[in-house]
């Protein structure tokens, strides 16, 4: 008995309830046309590198890199113009790149972010099974970056990379709480941003990660198999 109870504290204080319990669905999209909804999304990137793939019997959409000489790069989906809101339970289903050097990201973002207070709020992959939380605001002092306290280790060798995780951040009047397949990854308790925030998905090499990227090790793509928003 007393065994058992310990197991069950060690998992409440692993994993958190449903952040999506008691909000309704109001954005969703599971990519299983063969080809993007318009209405739901703008593209950042040529068209040739969104693709829709088979991933058992559902459909992902993939985000490719486009080959070049610097590489260089930043291909997304976004809502932005499309939806946005204030607060809720943002989330999404994603296998992301197993190589360092470029990165898949889930991010959220206001509309306006050059005018304080504004923020966004990522999940961002860097290869080699690391999943980084954080933040990034705009404030009247200038900008500040939010991160964990300690560095979060590596997950499984090979999992990041091999199957798809769910990433969620939710959003309240008291701040953002990352989430990894239920499991609490970083929370920051802030009251200042309130306004409503479009969301993005994206695979991207930026010029400080280009060093790293080993161009014999692509393709490494990133898949998204679905996306959900609650309110």
């Amino acid at each position: 008995m007393r065994f058992s109870t310990l197991l069950l504290l060690v998992g409440t204080a692993a994993f958190a309830a449903d952040p999506s319990i008691g909000k309704k669905l109001v954005f969703t999209d599971d990519f299983n046309g063969d080809k993007l909804d318009e209405s739901k999304w703008r593209v950042t990137g040529g068209s040739d590198l969104f693709t829709f793939v088979k991933v058992g019997k559902e459909n992902a959409l993939r985000i490719g890199l486009k080959m070049g000489a610097d590489m260089i790069q930043t291909n997304s989906i976004s809502s932005r113009g499309k939806f946005s809101q204030q607060f809720g339970y943002f989330e999404a289903s994603m296998r992301m790149n197993a190589s360092d050097g470029h990165s898949g990201i889930f991010r959220l973002a206001t509309e306006d972010e050059k005018t304080p207070p504004s923020i966004s709020v990522s999940f961002h992959a860097s290869g080699k099974d690391r999943i980084n939380p954080w933040a990034r605001a705009t404030l009247e002092s200038g900008q500040q970056d939010f991160r964990p306290d300690k560095t979060i280790p590596a997950q499984k060798a090979g999992d990041v990379s091999k199957k798809f995780h769910t990433y969620g951040i939710l959003w309240t009047e008291k701040g953002f709480t990352w989430f990894m397949d239920g499991k609490v990854m970083h929370k920051l308790e802030r009251k200042d941003f309130t306004r409503p925030m479009s969301l993005s998905l994206s695979h991207r090499v930026l010029e400080e990660e280009r060093p790293k990227l080993n161009v014999k090790q692509l393709p490494d793509d990133v898949d998204i198999d679905w996306v959900k928003v609650w309110k």
